[in-house]
């Protein structure tokens, strides 16, 4: 398979230009694409669904305030593991907010708090809710580049529905359901190659 960076020219990602100031328009841009990924990350960490928007946007604020403090580099913790110590941060002062208004509190508290970040469950469960995310924004892409079902039948085939009966469901051939998911499987490997590229530091790019 072809490397997807072939032929593509060096590219500032957004959180390289958000980092060059607070005010930079890249900023609206970025918390767009990173508000879904936190606030999932969040609810696996206790926090009530009515919560959510509330504990993502003291996640978000803290990002706005802290990037620019982020200096990426091989010697240095990796951006992931830099927002993983982030996101946990919040969930837990949400947690002890609670606690102290006596409202009622997820008793995931002790684990998020006592779990130590280099090798906790947190990081690779952010790692593994980011590919997911970036995948899901993909397909979001290419429903907006490939007309018919062609996106739907790649995800139908992904989930395991074999192509006779896709093809059956409707009303194609099993060839074409074979050729639409190809096409594709092609384009995402592309467009998350892309998604990466904007929303990652170079170092993550590997």
């Amino acid at each position: 398979m072809n490397n997807p960076s072939q032929n593509l020219p060096t590219r500032i990602s957004l959180l390289e230009l958000a980092q060059s100031g607070k005010d930079h328009p890249a900023w609206e841009e970025l918390l767009d694409y990173y508000r879904p990924f936190i606030g999932r990350v969040l609810a696996h960490m206790g926090v009530p669904r009515s919560d959510i928007d509330d504990a993502c946007q003291l996640a978000l604020m803290r990002l706005w305030k802290d990037l620019a403090s982020y200096k990426p580099s091989p010697e240095r913790t990796r951006f992931r593991s830099w927002l993983s110590h982030l996101i946990r941060s919040t969930a837990v002062d949400w947690h002890r907010k609670q606690r102290r208004n006596q409202q009622t509190v997820d008793g995931n508290l002790d684990t998020v708090e006592e779990s130590p970040m280099e090798d906790s469950e947190l990081e690779q469960r952010i790692e593994a809710e980011w590919r997911e995310h970036i995948v899901e924004l993909a397909l979001d892409r290419l429903r907006t580049v490939f007309s018919g079902n062609a996106v739907d039948v790649f995800v139908r085939s992904v989930e395991g529905e074999s192509a006779s009966a896709i093809s059956e469901d409707l009303n194609m051939s099993e060839d074409s359901v074979y050729v639409l998911k190809h096409r594709v499987k092609k384009r995402l490997v592309r467009e998350v190659y892309e998604l990466r590229r904007e929303l990652e530091f170079p170092e993550n790019n590997v």
